[in-house]
């Protein structure tokens, strides 16, 4: 599935609460599963404490390979590693198939090309108890509660 350019611009704004703390988190996961979307994301969420109930990753930092230091502590904490390709501004089809059983599951997602968009599938499809959570570039992070409302925007986003 192509995601539109239009769509692509709408996204810049974030799709939950922005924070500058990552204690909300933190908080939210005594109660929640946190799917973690992006690879600064999963490490900032390993080093409070916070091991996701889902990660997703594809070892890059704003388009460029992530440090060797930091990919090792990503490959260390997450073994059991399930594949998906997913190219640039698209959602595949694999990853939307795989989501639910996946999401059910837990673990860890290495993306194999852009994992940006993906966190699109993981709002339309969580259930109640997960949160997801990614990074806004040069901003904070952004902390998604998938309720009827951020799903129904999810859903026109992907149309």
């Amino acid at each position: 599935m192509i995601i539109s350019k239009e769509t692509r611009i709408k996204l810049k704004k974030p799709l939950g609460k922005l924070y500058q703390s990552l204690e909300i988190v933190k908080l939210l996961s005594k109660k929640s599963k946190i799917i973690s979307v992006g690879d600064i994301c999963t490490l900032a969420l390993l080093c409070i404490g916070v091991r996701p109930h889902l990660a997703v990753f594809d070892f890059k930092y704003m388009r460029q390979a992530l440090p060797s230091g930091m990919a090792a502590i990503i490959k260390r904490e997450f073994k059991d590693v399930i594949n998906i390709n997913n190219k640039a501004g698209t959602i595949s089809e694999e990853l939307v198939k795989k989501a639910k059983s996946i999401m059910k599951k837990g673990g860890a997602i290495k993306i194999n090309g852009e994992e940006d968009l993906t966190a699109l599938v993981f709002i339309k499809y969580a259930e109640k108890n997960m949160i997801i959570v990614y990074g806004q570039p040069n901003e904070g992070i952004v902390v998604v509660k998938p309720d009827k409302k951020t799903k129904k925007l999810v859903d026109g986003l992907l149309k």
